[in-house]
């Protein structure tokens, strides 16, 4: 099994918190799933997304709050990834995955 482990915020101004509830923004998740995208890129280049398993928004994530990534790639079909904030779960799922090589 393969660990990897990342961190984000989202910025007070990015685009997507305008029309989000505008006077008390909340991270759309689409966003934080593609900041989760993106840390799976970056550690792990040779993997394609394929889709989304599952996914669990536990809790909404605010502007500017840091969320901690960790990525586990159990086999080469699938990756498990958990999203915190202040030790208490945001976000949660599983994508599948193939490696790019292998298609």
């Amino acid at each position: 099994m393969t660990t990897y482990l990342d961190t984000f915020s989202i910025a007070a101004s990015h685009p997507a918190l305008a029309g989000h509830f505008p006077d008390n923004p909340v991270v759309p998740g689409v966003v934080i799933l593609d900041e989760v995208v993106n840390i799976v890129k970056k550690h792990a280049p040779e993997i394609e997304i394929t889709g989304i398993a599952a996914v669990k928004f536990a809790r909404p994530l605010l502007p500017e709050q840091d969320v901690t990534v960790q990525l586990q790639q159990k086999n080469g079909e699938t990756i498990k990834f958990t999203c915190q904030h202040a030790d208490q779960n945001v976000v949660a799922g599983q994508f599948t995955v193939t490696t790019k090589a292998a298609r």
